[in-house]
């Protein structure tokens, strides 16, 4: 274990260090045209390859909501046809209906 003078050097050593960067008037303009070149510059395939993973997420995301929505549309065709099916059997069986 280390001794207590030892942190305390260390701790005013710290305690006194400044950075004191050199001032640049146009550091912000340069960041922010240097951001436009990259954005402006940046190909379709790099494009891709940096947001892959939004757009695995997206496309499984369609593809998981359509896949939901045409199982509630198939279902609702369904119970419709087995209603008019059943519909149309009824009336078969009418006795009033039946041709000798």
């Amino acid at each position: 274990m280390e001794s207590p003078q030892k942190d305390d050097s260390l701790s005013r050593i710290l305690g006194d260090w400044r950075v004191a960067p050199p001032r640049n008037p146009s550091f912000r303009a340069g960041v922010w045209s240097r951001l436009e070149a990259a954005r402006a510059a940046l190909p379709w395939p790099a494009y891709l390859r940096l947001h892959a993973a939004a757009l695995t997420s997206a496309l499984a995301l369609a593809l998981v909501l359509g896949a939901w929505v045409g199982r509630e549309q198939a279902q609702a065709r369904v119970a419709t046809d087995r209603d008019t099916i059943a519909r149309q059997y009824v009336q078969a069986l009418d006795a009033r209906a039946m041709v000798p």
